[in-house]
């Protein structure tokens, strides 16, 4: 089956054939009964308005006798594929059990989104990662750490009873992998937690350090990152000392760290817990205590060069890099009861500077009762979103939106924790193994 590239305008009378050519057996061939699980309300209405019932999985009526005639006028299998394609493609990414709940209803819809074809289209057509949730690390008496994971949709990649399982530490999530430290181990582990890959490497061989940092990204140049599952990748070891900055970076394709680069750290202390940056082939770090101020780590992959670069501004809690919608660095600190935005932009003399282009109030936002503002700080970016986390010391995450300026309580979870790590993928019933269909489904 070919699904077609080229989508034509989905109509009413599309639909209509469409609900006209399913049997009634066909929607509950898969079970007999069990608990009702009816696919979203908004996506079941087009198509009980075209005549087709609802799609609660409870046993359906007996089915009427088809004539000839009617089995005449029937769309051949191959067109009914494509028809049912059509709809199945224009399903939100940002709720994927979606998806899950539509391979049940019939082994038709079941042979469409298992084709292998279909996970690249339904990416190449929605362009974007959904934005699935977030990671981060916490501390529980008598267990010591344990990540967990905050879901923003019904669907959820990461059971909690495997994160409990492992004590893993969170050390960076992107481009769909997530790199954890293993408990009591000097070993890092790339994990996939759409595919369930998982790959152990070691840290590389440093001189001493005082404090370190991590990230994993995809190998691929020029990929979108929709789908690059199982690709290549790399990983960034960053360390400092009171003499030195260095940086390290394994690649996945020689199972090997390459050459250590340093640069002197003038008494450099320390890395703070939020991700680094990622803009083109560079990665920043900032809150680097460098001699008397903190300062932002710069390390270019391309040409494996490591620099040092001022912050804007001092914030009394510490700032958090992030990539700007047009490919340049940004900076967001708080400031009083105000979310400050900074850019990084090549000045009319060619020279890059600093320059804050946004400044958010934050008491105009924040529920006031609790005056979340006076205690808030930025602790994570989920990039193409365009979302800013911002962590209070009550343990409560809010998401502002740099667009449209909304702000949305999404964890409220009375743990302590600095930085938080967004989960973003693609995750269709293809892709999934078979105990998270059941997990999504629960």
């Amino acid at each position: 089956m070919q699904l077609p590239r080229r989508l034509p305008e989905l109509t009413d009378d599309l639909v209509s054939e469409i609900a006209l050519c399913l049997l009634p057996e066909e929607v509950a061939s898969l079970y007999s009964p069990p608990p009702p699980l009816p696919l979203p309300p908004a996506y079941c209405g087009r198509l009980m308005g075209a005549g087709l019932q609802q799609l609660s999985f409870n046993p359906p009526p007996k089915p009427s006798i088809r004539t000839s005639h009617d089995r005449a006028m029937a769309a051949p299998p191959d067109l009914m594929d494509d028809a049912i394609g059509e709809i199945l493609l224009r399903l939100p990414p940002d709720e994927p059990a979606c998806l899950v709940r539509a391979a049940i209803v019939c082994k038709l819809w079941r042979r469409v989104l298992f084709d292998p074809g279909f996970p690249r289209l339904y990416r190449e057509f929605h362009r974007t990662p959904p934005l699935l949730g977030f990671l981060h690390n916490s501390f529980r008496d008598g267990y010591g750490r344990i990540p967990r994971f905050v879901p923003t949709t019904a669907a959820n990649p990461f059971p909690q009873q495997v994160l409990e399982e492992n004590n893993w530490w969170i050390g960076d999530c992107r481009h769909g992998r997530v790199l954890v430290q293993q408990p009591l181990k000097i070993e890092y582990m790339m994990w996939d937690p759409i595919t369930g890959n998982r790959e152990e490497l070691r840290r590389p061989k440093t001189e001493p350090y005082l404090y370190h940092t991590v990230a994993v990204l995809c190998a691929v140049a020029g990929c979108d990152h929709g789908g690059c599952h199982g690709g290549p990748f790399l990983v960034i070891f960053m360390s400092t000392d009171s003499h030195s900055v260095r940086v390290c970076v394994y690649s996945s394709m020689t199972r090997a760290w390459g050459m250590s680069l340093s640069v002197p750290g003038n008494g450099c202390l320390g890395f703070d817990m939020k991700r680094g940056a990622l803009t083109s082939d560079n990665i920043y770090y900032c809150n680097v205590r460098y001699g008397d101020k903190f300062v932002i780590a710069k390390y270019q992959l391309g040409s494996h060069s490591l620099s040092m670069m001022d912050q804007p501004d001092n914030y009394k809690m510490f700032p958090l890099l992030m990539p700007n919608e047009d490919g340049s660095l940004g900076l967001a600190g708080i400031k009083g009861t105000s979310l400050c935005l900074w850019s990084r932009k090549v000045n009319t003399e060619g020279i890059d500077e600093w320059i804050q282009w946004r400044v958010i109030e934050l008491d105009k936002l924040l529920p006031t009762d609790k005056y979340y503002y006076n205690k808030v700080y930025v602790s994570g970016f989920a990039e193409d979103v365009g979302f800013i986390y911002l962590s209070t010391a009550d343990y409560v995450v809010f998401t502002f939106e740099l667009k449209s300026g909304r702000v949305d309580k999404v964890s409220e979870l009375g743990e302590h924790y600095t930085a938080v790590f967004p989960f973003m993928s693609f995750y269709t019933p293809g892709t999934v193994p078979g105990h998270m269909v059941v997990h999504v489904l629960l």
